[in-house]
């Protein structure tokens, strides 16, 4: 069964659906027909057209006090990781972004009525990222305060400050050291730390995140 507003894009989901053998649409109706369509329809399976995030909970509250209700994939706009997750909770089967549709939603639409969640790969990828970017993280930290553990104690002075932007006379008058030192120590510390300039340096500190003790 498939629940939007607007005929045309009904009959386009449909299109993309009937180009399966195995899959056969029911009925079609508008949101606002969704919860009475599916008492009357029973359908084993549901597409729930929602332009926006605030249009598809609704339907799927109504959708969800039924006793027996039907496996909900959802075809929306791009959305925010954090709405796919209501969404999710709030019952959906699977997620796919309309634009997407003519070639994620048959394979979706044959996943979730076996029991299966289905979500476009962007949403996938956004989701994933999730879980994997605080580890890649964690190793970028962990790999720039090995290299800044390399560091002589000076060295480390020196980059601390040309990573809030100091110059080099201002590093100098800080330490109380010639511009002539600081210049030796930038370029000793970039050699170690395998960068070309004091940028890259400087975004190693930032990766590290904290400076380690002397040594």
């Amino acid at each position: 069964m498939i629940i939007g507003d607007g005929h045309f894009l009904r009959a386009g989901l449909r299109a993309i659906l009937e180009s399966q053998e195995e899959l056969n649409v029911v009925a079609e109706g508008n949101l606002g027909e969704t919860l009475s369509m599916i008492s009357v329809v029973r359908p084993e399976l549901a597409v729930l057209h929602c332009p926006s995030y605030a249009q598809a909970i609704p339907a799927l509250t109504d959708v969800r006090k039924k006793t027996k209700c039907p496996a909900i994939v959802v075809t929306t706009e791009p959305i925010p990781e954090i709405h796919v997750c209501q969404l999710l909770t709030q019952g959906a089967s699977g997620i796919i972004l309309l634009e997407g549709a003519p070639q994620h939603l048959p394979w979706a639409v044959i996943a979730t009525s076996r029991g299966s969640r289905a979500l476009s790969p962007e949403i996938s990828d956004m989701v994933i990222s999730k879980y994997t970017a605080p580890a890649i993280e964690v190793a970028q930290k962990e790999a720039a305060r090995e290299k800044i553990c390399t560091l002589t104690s000076r060295e480390r002075d020196v980059l601390a400050l040309l990573s809030e932007g100091m110059s080099n006379k201002s590093i100098a008058q800080t330490l109380i050291i010639s511009s002539g030192t600081v210049k030796d120590h930038v370029r000793s510390l970039c050699a170690k730390l395998g960068v070309e300039s004091r940028f890259h340096a400087a975004r190693i500190a930032w990766q590290a995140n904290q400076f380690c003790g002397s040594t």
